[in-house]
């Protein structure tokens, strides 16, 4: 668990930030991604205010396009590969 500032980090910060207090002007897709990583995350990242693998606060980290736990959750998908990906994983 690193807060390492690079580029990217300040990027994730940024966008996670802007998305957070603009989520109901997001496109429905991303919502529901958005509520996907924040149920993954619900147990460990929720509870300790931080990701658990990169250090970020949370819940902000889960609004960033870019995934810091690929075995948890991709990417934030197209609408299209989202659909897909919900079914494939079988979720609601």
């Amino acid at each position: 668990m690193s807060k390492e500032i690079t580029v990217q980090n300040i990027y994730n910060f940024i966008e996670g930030n802007i998305r957070l207090r603009t989520k109901t002007l997001q496109p429905q897709h991303i919502k529901e991604q958005v509520a996907y990583r924040l149920l993954k995350c619900a147990n460990d990242c929720a509870k300790k205010g931080e990701c658990i693998v990169c250090g970020c606060d949370f819940p902000d980290r889960a609004y960033s396009t870019k995934s810091c736990n690929t075995e948890r959750f991709p990417d934030f998908m197209s609408k299209v590969d989202w659909e897909l990906y919900k079914i494939d994983n079988k979720i609601k």
